[in-house]
């Protein structure tokens, strides 16, 4: 028995407590009055820098590597406390977790979750593929991750499309925009965050009043991107605010018409989904799920090379009725969806059910 009567009980594994997406996601899940679910982190403790949470379904093991004794004694530990319908892992590195609780709780349902169109490396590959093929369901943060990475009619059949959409943020389109780029996210080599100071030289070039701000943590790209700023002659007008919570984020994104994020691969890409429902116009790649819900001069502008794209933001800037009917297209797409809580929930009762 459940220890919230009347409702599906979800305890979500991830590696490690943080601002990536699938981080974010599940921490987002907790807050939720509506839903029970829980989430433990597997090493380090919680994480306790902007946007953290605190609450009693947030928990992290203070081990100080996620595969010790003392990790996987705490998952063990957190399952017989929370008392699971469904267990969810994210990331491979949640394996020794599913290993331990599913030869310990073999009666409950187990999930394997997978945020990303591409695995990371060859263990990513082998581990990820045996997790959901011993799970009673695979959920994926979007229909690009499903499609690529649930190859075999097994795996499809378990497949399941979880809501990204964390938030139902009250934004009025923009009526006017200006050369004021914003991005927020890690700074990993993933999200090509060359390729957007690229892009924003292009346009500065011509407007002496363009200013970009990244918003996230280092992921071992800061140093290069500050010298490719400085080696282009826009060092002055970009800004590297580090780490931010909603607030900042929030903050900037008011004062910002574009969103830039080139990346070579995603699954839904959280930060242009929020960037969508603020009102922004983002500048993306065609990969992941973005290539989908992102249509070129509609809501987003399909990058192809730094001056082609440029060009199509300084016609932008010229021309504020059409930003603004793209600002009010980009806040259109995601209106009605459900959030991710309230996805998760329902998929967890389905599950249990069955």
């Amino acid at each position: 028995m459940s220890i919230e009567a009347n409702s599906t009980v979800v305890l979500h594994f991830i590696p490690q407590d943080g601002i990536g997406g699938a981080e974010i996601a599940a921490r987002s899940a907790t807050i939720d009055p509506g839903h029970s679910a829980h989430v433990h982190a597997m090493y380090k403790g919680l994480y306790t820098g902007a946007s953290a949470i605190s609450n009693d379904r947030l928990t992290g093991s203070p081990a100080h590597t996620v595969w010790s004794c003392r990790s996987l004694k705490d998952a063990v530990s957190r399952v017989r406390q929370v008392n699971p319908d469904v267990i969810v892992f994210s990331l491979w590195r949640t394996f020794g977790a599913f290993l331990v609780t599913k030869v310990r709780f073999p009666q409950r349902k187990f999930v394997t979750f997978i945020h990303n169109e591409r695995t990371s490396n060859l263990v990513d590959r082998v581990i990820s593929h045996l997790m959901m093929a011993a799970s009673d369901a695979i959920w994926v943060d979007s229909q690009a991750t499903l499609d690529s990475r649930l190859g075999t009619p097994h795996l499809r059949a378990k497949g399941r499309v979880i809501s990204l959409i964390l938030m139902r943020p009250r934004a009025i389109a923009k009526s006017s925009s200006a050369p004021k780029f914003v991005y927020w996210g890690r700074l990993a080599r993933q999200k090509r965050l060359d390729r957007s100071i690229d892009l924003f030289a292009a346009v500065a070039r011509h407007r002496q009043d363009a200013r970009f701000t990244l918003i996230g943590p280092d992921h071992g790209e800061l140093s290069a991107l500050k010298q490719q700023a400085a080696r282009l002659g826009v060092a002055d007008r970009v800004t590297f605010r580090g780490p931010g919570g909603r607030e900042a984020i929030a903050r900037e994104a008011e004062d910002a018409s574009f969103f830039l994020q080139l990346s070579d691969h995603e699954g839904m890409a959280m930060g242009v989904v929020e960037a969508l429902q603020l009102g922004l116009v983002p500048v993306v790649t065609p990969v992941g799920q973005m290539a989908s819900y992102c249509r070129d001069g509609v809501n987003a502008l399909i990058y192809d090379e730094p001056e082609a794209a440029a060009q199509r933001i300084r016609e932008l800037l010229d021309n504020p009725s059409a930003f603004a009917a793209m600002s009010a297209a980009a806040i259109a797409t995601f209106a009605g969806m459900p959030t991710y809580s309230e996805d998760v929930s329902r998929a967890a009762r389905d599950l249990a059910s069955v």
